[in-house]
């Protein structure tokens, strides 16, 4: 077969709530040099994916995967598509060094299929380099081979399409964190989301091989408060509405960093009142709250916007690639022990259920503990 249709699932980028399912036909037949057809086996999907939706313009996810018409041509009616983490297969290839039935790891659009234009390729994986895709760093282009990739198992799919990107940012926050603190509170908000845990459990279990004395607290709405504190990744939990319990538990002399997972700028305010000058230093990092109606203002706030690729592009450039994807498989693996009982699987299958999972999320009402399988078949 040398025709393939494509469904790719659009949003509207200036009203988010407004989607449509697009059929596209793809001749591999067309396929020019390097280019790769990758068919998108399963997805996850949270409110990291919103995040991404939200901050489209801003932090430029927009620009990875253009949505085009029917006959190829640039799409300028506004509609863009998501960009997701998820397993491809490799159903066409003009490219010497990929093999069809290879499968492989990466960022990819919420569509059935794609074409990449394969470049960097090595044995633990290739890049994206199309002249279409508007990158804003090349840790989003990489595609690991699953065949050697050390943080991959069969077994866990489930987990690493929902929790290996967002690890991945705990993972290197953590390594930042590490190098800079000593004995302050680490205030961590939006404790219940996925990077949060992880960049608690990180930060909590290696505290006493470093040799250091700062305490790991979890800020969190009161419906999630039990949830955060049973998975035992912080030392203390929270409500967002009893902030003055964090002083009086912490002491008069306790010195402040709040590692912001929510862009709430009412929040972090209001942490900034209670807290006054003890709270030194702040780090903006997602936007899981992104309806708040007040945004963080980083010039006001002093504050400091992590970005991890970024990281990761300095420590594999430290450390290798291999050395780089082992050490992140081996604390991945310990986290995933952790939390094993705290989350569920949920499968999503078709272009209709893919849509109403993605507005559930965009509307809050989706179960914070999914696991979310995503196929279009």
């Amino acid at each position: 077969m040398t025709t393939i249709q494509s469904q790719q699932i659009w949003v509207d980028q200036q009203n988010l709530a407004n989607t449509k399912v697009v059929k596209c036909q793809i001749n591999t037949n067309d396929l020019q040099e390097d280019e790769v057809l990758l068919e998108t086996d399963s997805f996850g999907f949270s409110a990291n994916n919103i995040t991404y939706a939200a901050l489209g313009f801003k932090m430029g996810y927009w620009g990875f995967f253009p949505a085009v018409d029917a006959d190829n041509s640039d799409h300028e009616s506004g509609f863009g598509i998501v960009p997701v983490w998820g397993f491809a297969t490799v159903k066409a290839s003009r490219h010497s060094g990929i093999e069809v039935g290879e499968k492989v790891f990466g960022y990819l659009p919420m569509a059935s299929h794609w074409v990449i234009k394969a470049g960097k390729v090595a044995p633990h994986g290739f890049s994206d380099v199309h002249e279409t895709r508007k990158s804003i760093s090349p840790v989003y282009d990489q595609y690991l081979r699953c065949a050697v990739d050390p943080g991959y198992d069969a077994n866990r799919e489930a987990w690493q399409l929902n929790f290996r990107p967002l690890y991945m940012t705990s993972f290197v926050l953590d390594d930042y964190v590490a190098e800079k603190a000593n004995s302050e509170v680490l205030l961590l908000s939006s404790a219940s989301s996925k990077t949060a845990l992880g960049t608690a459990q990180l930060l909590k279990d290696q505290k006493s091989s470093r040799g250091a004395s700062y305490s790991v607290v979890g800020l969190t709405s009161s419906a999630n408060v039990d949830m955060v504190k049973a998975s035992g990744c912080y030392d203390a939990v929270y409500s967002y509405d009893d902030l003055s319990a964090i002083s009086t538990k912490a002491g008069s002399d306790a010195r402040y960093w709040l590692l912001d997972f929510a862009a709430n700028g009412t929040l972090i305010n209001n942490l900034a009142k209670q807290l006054g000058d003890s709270l030194n230093e702040v780090t903006l990092i997602g936007a899981t709250d992104w309806k708040a109606q007040e945004k963080p203002n980083p010039k006001l706030l002093n504050a400091e916007i992590f970005f991890a690729p970024a990281r990761v592009k300095l420590r594999q450039s430290e450390w290798g690639h291999d050395t780089f994807l082992a050490k992140y498989a081996s604390a991945w693996q310990r986290f995933a022990a952790k939390v094993n009982d705290q989350f569920f699987e949920q499968s999503h299958s078709g272009a209709e259920a893919i849509t109403q999972l993605y507005l559930e999320t965009l509307n809050g009402t989706a179960p914070t503990k999914a696991l979310n399988v995503v196929t279009f078949k």
